[in-house]
């Protein structure tokens, strides 16, 4: 059975089935911890923007670093923009995407409904709890539609035949929000004032929203000229908003430039001149003074994020700060990349592309082709006799936009040499119909506005064109320190420890301290005295867990490590408690690599996770947030059982979970020196080490225990199944009978444990320490037993490298040997599921008669079904698999396990 969790992400990304399998066909699903977050401040922000800054990472977005660098140098933020900045921290829009003020405008809309009258389609509220999105109309177009129809309808009733008018043509605006051109047609010359006026700024606004931007600005003007007009001041801003709109969707950029500098010139006078809208045209203004000067508004920007305290625009000031400095670098790493890229003789020039595989580049063009509107894609999983979808034959084919449905219907048929069910055709024919309509939105004008446009932050990125170096950085990003500290923070060659240096020695500054601490080494000029006055820095300082993280390291490095290991310790104990976790962590690492012994290096391998990381959506958070969650997803319509059963499956699902919220994890490079370093002895010993809770002894225990079975010995198994009984009772029935078992017949016996419980594994896994029966994961095993361990890793810049896994300074020589040996051994014995394949196989033809085997049978078919994610991609071991089904078809037919067999037909 797949966990109940998988409805989480069909609710969020139901619109996606045209573009991927259904979740079920993807995973493994998994909920990973982690230990230190390495881009931003630790969840969820708060303490980080009161100047719990933590230990200063490179890696850092920017915006943490701007914060940072304010509290490093002594600076503050007030409550008001702490709590801006951790909006700003979210990612949250700069400018809410008005969902309240549609839902307000909605929830005023129907209580006006007419008798037999229903709501316009665009209102009409989708199932997964949104409305049609409304991509270029702002959250202000539904407060002033809101508040006028509240007036209208106080000063001349509900039922007045004017205000319908007015409503009907409001709704007609509305609809090019979402696309098209819809323009209200003018009220009759004989009807109100009101309405007249009314409708002229309606029709302007229905221009504004369809994008047609020369006649609704010649509307606009017409109006602001019209000293009697009610909306005389709004259309004067929107002017100038709309000469802001229009030059962002300008691609020449003569005109870009001529749009923006008008609009400058009106929103300036506009600030001066009308109180009313002064705040929105300052907001607006800075937009097109980002656009029309950059260098200057970058230094301006970043003057106010490091000195002024009160700033009411602080989020945007920062969101516009760091979107400078992203499009900067990005042009300056894109210009040094087509300069490189010029140097190279022509034949190499388009190498890279010749030599992409020819599915990449079909997959591209297909793409392509349908981002141009050229065709659609439609995917369906065909389905067996009993009606289940079959992933692994999943059909991906593309087809002309205007393909009759009969084309599309044979082309299926044909690909898998049958008619279709009804069931299909009814699949087929809804995936069409959402592709359509997915391309109507690809080509709509208003897809430039909103999520996957253009927004006033247009997107800016070069990507696999490297880090931007000392040398390439320009005189206007060094010319304000804010900016000057972060990318020489972030830069990677060695020129910027000379310069932090030196900045640190003019300035001062505790932020270039820090800085020239990261980037100094154990023989870089300068190293002892930095160090030394680094060593004076108080523990209440916010630089303090920086510098000291930065000096442990140093000390470590030119090997005095009875130094770090004091001054780590100290660390732990006086401020421990005040560190973020993710800095606690990182000191925890430190001090582990510095162990004296066995207790110490596993005292501090455990570790407390920052946040829980779901990778079926994409949430961090701890476990009780994402099990609140997955409780709250449940829908009738994506779901196959009741709310209060869904309730029920998540609550047994995550019974087991929860408490690892208060509980300490082994870190990943602590399970890489228990499975790379540890012999089978090293490893027994840590789990009966005092040092290790009784929840991670478990997970040492059957690792041992396992491991003491792949290499014959015994004697080992036999001493610490008990203790794998007792950290397990479930377990008992076999692991009894495995210690009941003669010698001849105790290899059955252990191969029984084995496949009876998936988790187990010779090697500690990181994360979570699962442990399940091969029932509970309903003989579903793509991440099932153990893979070899790999040979290589993935570096920071991606490049695939020889992995190399630090020896704890305390296990001797031979242990290491000894460890290194039975390495090789587990290796010689190949991925888990396949391993335990052959061998139930070979117990099949051995000892027929024994009433296990059928189960095992079954489980070694199961195991070796054709996975996506095992120990390679799509793993699947046919001859195996074909041959347990075969021996249990043959010798057992009349078995319920045989029965649970799929049937041939569908094989």
């Amino acid at each position: 059975m797949l966990p109940r969790i998988v409805v989480v992400t069909v609710l969020l990304f139901s619109w996606l089935l045209q573009l991927a399998a259904p979740a079920a066909a993807c995973g493994p699903f998994s909920i990973d911890p982690i230990f230190v977050f390495h881009e931003s401040p630790d969840l969820p922000f708060h303490e980080f923007t009161k100047g719990k800054v933590g230990i200063v990472q490179p890696t850092f977005g920017r915006k943490t670093l701007v914060i940072a660098y304010r509290y490093l140098n002594g600076g503050f933020f007030t409550e008001e923009e702490q709590s801006a900045l951790v909006e700003a921290l979210k990612g949250t829009a700069p400018e809410e995407n008005g969902g309240d003020a549609l839902k307000t405008w909605i929830a005023a809309r129907k209580e006006l409904l007419q008798e037999n009258e229903t709501l316009p389609e665009i209102y009409v509220e989708r199932k997964n709890a949104s409305y049609d999105f409304f991509p270029n109309c702002a959250k202000n177009a539904f407060e002033v539609a809101t508040a006028t129809l509240k007036d209208r309808v106080a000063s001349y009733s509900a039922t007045d035949r004017n205000v319908q008018n007015w409503i009907a043509a409001q709704d007609l605006v509305f609809q090019n929000c979402s696309g098209g051109s819809h323009i209200p047609a003018p009220a009759n010359p004989g009807s109100p004032k009101w309405l007249l006026q009314d409708r002229d700024y309606q029709i302007a606004a229905a221009f504004f929203y369809s994008l047609n931007f020369k006649e609704a600005r010649r509307r606009f003007e017409r109006i602001a000229a019209d000293l009697d007009s009610p909306w005389q001041d709004t259309a004067t801003y929107l002017i100038a908003r709309t000469l802001v709109r229009q030059a962002s969707l300008s691609k020449d950029e003569a005109e870009k430039h001529e749009l923006n500098t008008n609009a400058e010139v009106a929103l300036q006078n506009l600030a001066a001149q009308s109180p009313s809208f002064q705040a929105s045209a300052k907001k607006l203004l800075a937009l097109v003074k980002f656009r029309l000067h950059p260098e200057e508004r970058v230094s301006e920007l970043a003057r106010t994020l490091t000195n002024v305290n009160g700033n009411e625009n602080l989020r945007q000031d920062l969101i516009d700060y760091v979107w400078l400095v992203d499009r900067a670098e990005a042009k300056i790493l894109e210009a040094e990349t087509k300069r490189k890229e010029e140097l190279k003789p022509p034949e190499e020039r388009d190498k890279q592309y010749r030599t992409l595989p020819d599915d990449i580049k079909q997959s591209q063009l297909r793409y392509e082709a349908r981002e141009r509107g050229e065709t659609i894609s439609i995917t369906f999983a065909p389905k067996n006799s009993e009606g289940v979808p079959d992933y692994r034959n999943y059909i991906s084919r593309d087809f002309k936009y205007d393909a009759p449905e009969s084309e599309i219907l044979f082309a299926f048929e044909e690909k898998l040499n049958r008619k279709l069910t009804d069931d299909e055709v009814k699949e087929i024919r809804e995936r069409r119909e959402a592709d359509l309509h997915y391309r109507e939105w690809l080509l709509s004008p208003n897809r430039k506005w909103g999520p996957g446009g253009m927004s006033d932050h247009e997107g800016w990125a070069c990507y696999d064109c490297g880090t931007l170096t000392s040398d390439l950085i320009p005189y206007y990003l060094r010319a304000d320190d804010l900016t000057d500290w972060i990318l020489t923070l972030q830069s990677s060659d060695p020129d910027g420890y000379a310069h932090a240096l030196k900045r640190w020695r003019d300035t001062g500054s505790r932020a270039w301290l820090v800085t020239a601490l990261i980037k100094v080494n154990k023989t870089s000029p300068g190293r002892d005295k930095l160090m030394h006055e680094a060593e004076k820095v108080r523990h209440d300082a916010p630089e303090f867990p920086s510098v000291r993280h930065e000096l442990a390291r140093l000390e470590i490095a030119l090997g005095q490590t009875d130094v770090a290991r004091k001054m780590i310790d100290d660390v732990l104990t006086n401020a421990g408690d005040i560190l973020p976790l993710s800095a606690k962590n990182q000191f925890l690492e430190q001090r582990q690599s510095v162990a004296r012994g066995l207790g110490d290096f596993l005292q501090y391998s455990q570790r407390k996770p920052v946040a829980f990381y779901n990778n079926e959506d994409g949430r961090y958070g701890t476990l009780l947030d994402q099990f609140r969650f997955a409780k709250a997803a449940w829908s009738p319509e994506y779901s196959g059982e009741s709310k209060e059963d869904y309730e029920k499956g998540v609550e047994e699902e995550y019974k087991e979970l929860l408490p690892w919220d208060e509980r300490s994890i082994f870190a990943a490079k602590t399970v890489d020196a228990f499975n790379w370093h540890f012999s089978l002895e090293a490893l027994a010993g840590a789990a009966h080490n005092p040092s290790v809770p009784s929840y991670l002894q478990r997970q040492l225990i059957f690792a041992a225990w396992t491991r003491a079975i792949l290499l014959h010995r015994d004697d080992v198994a036999m001493q610490l199944a008990p203790e794998a009984i007792k950290a397990a009772p479930e377990m008992a029935p076999l692991l009894n009978e495995y210690l009941r078992a003669k010698p001849g017949e105790r290899d059955h016996a252990a191969l029984f444990v084995l496949i009876k419980f998936p988790n187990l594994s010779p090697f500690v896994v990181s994360g979570l320490p699962l442990f399940n029966t091969s029932e509970d994961v309903d003989y579903y095993f793509e991440s099932a037993w153990w893979c070899e361990l790999p040979a290589t890793e993935y570096n920071a810049e991606g490049h695939e490298v020889q992995k190399v896994v630090s020896k704890p300074e305390f296990l001797t020589a031979r242990q290491l040997e000894t460890a290194a040996a039975e390495r090789k051994q587990i290796d010689e014995v190949g991925a888990g599921k396949s391993y335990l394949g052959k061998l139930v196989l070979r117990w099949a033809k051995s000892s027929s008669q024994d009433p296990r085997v059928p189960e095992a049978l079954f489980i070694a078919f199961k195991a070796n079904e054709n996975y996506k994610y095992g120990c390679g991609g799509w793993e699947h071991n046919e001859e195996i698999q074909n041959e347990a089904e075969a021996l249990l078809r043959e010798k057992y037919p009349g078995s319920g396990w045989t029965a649970r067999l799929p049937k041939m037909k569908d094989r």
